[in-house]
């Protein structure tokens, strides 16, 4: 009776991890991650928490399907089949408004944790829309080094904020 109240339990949590993480349900993710735990097993320590440890495997593989091709070529093969529901606007479409609404969110947090200078230059060029010249101007720095610090800046938030697919 423990194993299989465990097995529900395990079931319920990575369901939730991969509702959670892709925004949908996905079994063939699900079945992956049980593969990757079945796999894994000898390498989980008993002092360990069993359900932090299955939710941190969970939400690893997430991620890394995130990154994935297959994740990719899944998204466009979505589009394809909802026979243009992207051309929708956001006001006609409440979970892609909620959507667009938690990604900027995201953006703006990752733009605040950038160093001082890269936040500037990011804050002045793309989100005010100044020219090069009128924000080094602003920054009273040279061009150069405006782009230095956009290229530094957008590699940063790139890494962090990779699995958005933006």
């Amino acid at each position: 009776m423990a194993d299989e109240e465990t097995n529900r339990h395990c079931k319920m949590l990575v369901q939730s991890v991969v509702k959670k993480m892709l925004l949908r349900r996905d079994e063939d993710v699900e079945q992956e991650i049980y593969i990757r735990l079945w796999e894994k097993y000898p390498s989980y320590q008993e002092q360990d928490k069993l359900w932090a440890w299955v939710r941190i495997v969970a939400e690893n593989y997430c991620r890394d399907y995130l990154k994935s091709k297959s994740h990719k070529l899944f998204a466009a093969t979505v589009d394809e089949e909802e026979g243009g529901l992207e051309n929708l606007s956001y006001e006609d479409n409440p979970e892609r408004a909620w959507l667009k609404k938690c990604r900027q969110k995201l953006i703006l947090d990752a733009v605040n944790e950038l160093p001082k200078e890269m936040k500037q230059a990011i804050v002045l060029v793309e989100f005010n829309g100044l020219s090069y010249e009128k924000a080094a101007t602003k920054m009273k720095i040279n061009v150069g080094t405006l782009k230095s610090r956009l290229h530094n800046a957008k590699a940063k938030l790139h890494d962090k904020l990779a699995y958005l697919e933006l």
